[in-house]
């Protein structure tokens, strides 16, 4: 399935200028449900083609991918500062409303679950359905440190694509992924050839900006609670946990749990923060939750 790719053009979070933000449909705008998947803090739209695919063709959605401001094809800020979820979020709410999209399902790995976690709080009504791959209402000040130091030393240009893909093979190794045809995939969509040879990596370093100021230059990392959010997140949930991911804890996952009765959970063995969902059976966990009413429904109906 070749997706068709859009170019939104917004206004800079200065105002002062235009800017655009890419993203993927998957496909058709006749579907009976649209999904919006939003990628981790480094990555882009193109994480989600695997599942975007899958969801489009086994269950009747429509599903739009997102690559935030500076990542993938999105255009970079010209002020590093406005990196930060108040420019994520209108920035999504800003396709949604271009489409005048009411009641989507949301996927979100890491940064995109907290996204999605920000909106189903603060709008209800927006998302239905909330599925939170490796993110929590917790995170450990010691896997935010972790997090930070690989920001602050993100390369942009790598001199060969053999750097390059040995880059991502090392930072992306807790994403359990086995099956090689993913990772020749996910280096088509991380990085771009540049005429000289070399390769510039889908992501603008200067993220790193606005989180070096919060935590004085990466000294001073603290916990950080979401709980006040997602406690008012009622909405049916899906909380992925990576089995030895750092970011979400199992103590977490049942705090989440005791707070949204319509929250479930599932914990993908082989991997860490946080399941790359592209391949088949992390896929399936995803596309059967989103896909059980729709199913539990036609059963009902006796078709």
């Amino acid at each position: 399935m070749h997706p068709t790719r859009h170019s939104l053009t917004l206004k800079t979070p200065d105002g002062k200028d235009n800017r655009q933000l890419v993203f993927y449909d998957f496909g058709t705008p006749m579907a009976t449900e649209t999904v919006i998947c939003v990628h981790g803090l480094t990555r882009n739209a193109r994480d989600f083609d695997p599942l975007a695919e899958t969801l489009a063709a086994r269950g009747n959605r429509r599903v739009l991918a997102l690559s935030m401001a500076g990542r993938g094809e999105s255009d970079r800020l010209a002020d590093p500062l406005h990196y930060h979820y108040g420019t994520y979020v209108h920035d999504c709410l800003t396709v949604m409303d271009n489409f005048h999209l009411r009641q989507v399902e949301w996927v979100g790995t890491s940064m995109g679950g907290i996204i999605g976690m920000m909106i189903a709080a603060s709008y209800p009504g927006r998302i239905k359905k909330l599925v939170l791959n490796d993110i929590g209402s917790f995170l450990d000040k010691s896997a935010l440190a972790r997090i930070y130091k690989y920001v602050a030393s993100l390369p942009d240009i790598f001199p060969s694509r053999a750097a390059a893909e040995h880059y991502l093979r090392e930072n992306f190794a807790p994403w359990g992924i086995t099956d090689e045809s993913v990772w020749q995939r996910l280096f088509t969509t991380s990085f771009d050839e540049r005429p000289d040879g070399t390769f510039r990596y889908l992501c603008d370093p200067k993220i790193a900006v606005p989180l070096a100021a919060a935590s004085d230059h990466f000294t001073k990392v603290e916990d950080v609670n979401l709980a006040e959010i997602y406690e008012k997140i009622t909405i049916p949930t899906l909380i992925i946990r990576g089995e030895t991911s750092d970011i979400l804890s199992p103590e977490t996952v049942r705090a989440m749990l005791g707070s949204n009765l319509k929250a479930e959970s599932v914990t993908i063995k082989g991997a860490g923060h946080a399941p790359a969902l592209m391949e088949e059976s992390q896929i399936r966990i995803v596309a059967d939750w989103l896909l059980r009413d729709a199913m539990v429904r036609l059963a009902a109906s006796g078709v």
